[in-house]
């Protein structure tokens, strides 16, 4: 599920939340950010890796999750949770979209219960994006 290009306001839904943010680099850079050690544990948190599709992963701060699917250079979808119950089992979806020489990099939050914090899953997703942006401008 990707944004309108060049849109970085966050759409919040009853069971979703969705932020985007253009990346001053080539689609093929910020793939190649994220499957990095720096790049994985910038979206999923310190200690997870991004494996193949089936990869069972889990950060040091309590969210685990499993690898749904994997297309390179487009898409990174992964189940997520967390230990303390401020979200159960849920869906992430990562989209990459070419912009010319940048990239429009969009994440997806979906199957979220009416309960969960939105506001805070936007904060969160945002700082993810914040991480990714500063580990491909260091790559």
């Amino acid at each position: 599920m990707t944004d309108t290009i060049g849109s970085d306001t966050p759409k919040i839904s009853d069971t979703t939340v969705s932020v985007s943010r253009v990346v001053s680099a080539t689609v093929k850079s910020v793939w190649k950010a994220l499957m990095t050690k720096e790049g994985a544990e910038a979206l999923l948190g310190e200690g997870a890796e991004i494996g193949d599709k089936g990869h069972t992963w889990s950060s040091v701060n309590g969210k685990s999750g499993v690898i749904r699917s994997l297309h390179p250079l487009e898409q990174i979808r992964f189940s997520i949770r967390r230990e303390d119950g401020k979200f159960g089992p849920s869906m992430v979806e990562v989209d990459l979209t070419a912009i010319a020489e940048q990239t429009q990099v969009t994440i997806t939050h979906s199957s979220l219960t009416e309960d969960v914090d939105k506001a805070w899953l936007v904060s969160r997703w945002e700082a993810a994006l914040d991480r990714i942006e500063v580990h491909v401008a260091e790559d």
